[in-house]
């Protein structure tokens, strides 16, 4: 692992949410918390995530030679595995207690994380569900994004598709232009309201793994720096593996556990339990 030069946060001080909070993510199946991380926190953090990213993330070439997926965002995963200051964030009991409490389960395992940086010129990242690509029986599959860096509009955060967690499973579509044709259609024709807000550092989206979500384009010349983590209820079991890229998710992320199987592998810490 990468050796960490910063005295690290702790970041085991609980957050607290208000029934209405719980409720509104429910309902609408994502939520915008303020300063779940404070700006001396997530600077620290920031300088050991983005060392450990840059080093990771694949050498794409420029913009104009990759496909349309390719110029949406640079992403590099596991880097728990990486950096023990990445490790820390990764698995704070912080963000794990507030996935407990949206949900409303007693324990909370990390499926895996992420570096999600979106370059300046950024194309669009397609609508999409999370769980197309996670083998989890459970609708209670949670994914945390949070900014290193203030993000305004013109960055492209994260948008969502208010309400839509709730049609569960819409079709293979891997992200993609065909994703984005499909689901732009299903978001007209369900006249889902599209949430999207600029964020300071440090602010956290929490949602449910079903919801269609996506960005918009990267028009500033700042890169967006995001980190992804994601969540999945303690005793969850797998789910069919139904397209290739859930086998690979079985393989890769849950330590190749078969359908059916308690999903509990090593890789999956419990990272927080009432």
């Amino acid at each position: 692992m990468a050796e960490n030069p910063f005295e690290l946060p702790d970041l085991s001080a609980l957050y607290t949410l208000s029934p209405e909070q719980i409720e509104a993510f429910r309902r609408d199946g994502h939520i915008h918390l303020p300063a779940v991380c404070s700006p001396e926190e997530v600077a620290v953090y920031r300088k050991v995530i983005t060392e450990t990213a840059y080093a990771a993330f694949p050498d794409k070439g420029s913009l104009e030679e990759r496909d349309s997926v390719g110029k949406a965002f640079l992403q590099t995963l596991n880097l728990r595995f990486k950096s023990d200051g990445a490790r820390a964030f990764v698995l704070a009991k912080r963000f794990a207690k507030i996935v407990a409490d949206l949900t409303g389960v007693d324990g909370v395992r990390i499926y895996h994380e992420q570096a999600l940086f979106k370059e300046p010129g950024g194309s669009i990242t397609h609508w999409h569900q999370d769980q197309y690509y996670w083998p989890l029986a459970t609708d209670k599959a949670v994914g945390l994004w949070m900014p290193l860096v203030d993000v305004s509009l013109d960055m492209g955060p994260i948008r969502y598709a208010s309400g839509s967690h709730h049609e569960g499973f819409l079709g293979q579509y891997a992200i993609s232009d065909t994703s984005q044709d499909v689901f732009d259609r299903v978001i007209q024709d369900q006249g889902f309201p599209i949430w999207q807000e600029p964020m300071k550092a440090g602010d956290a989206l929490f949602h449910n793994a079903w919801i269609l979500h996506g960005a918009t384009s990267n028009r500033s010349s700042t890169m967006r720096e995001a980190m992804i983590v994601t969540y999945y209820p303690d005793g969850t079991r797998v789910d069919e593996l139904s397209n290739p890229n859930r086998e690979n998710d079985a393989r890769v992320y849950l330590g190749g556990k078969r359908p059916g199987e308690l999903a509990d592998s090593e890789l999956n810490t419990v990272v927080y339990q009432r």
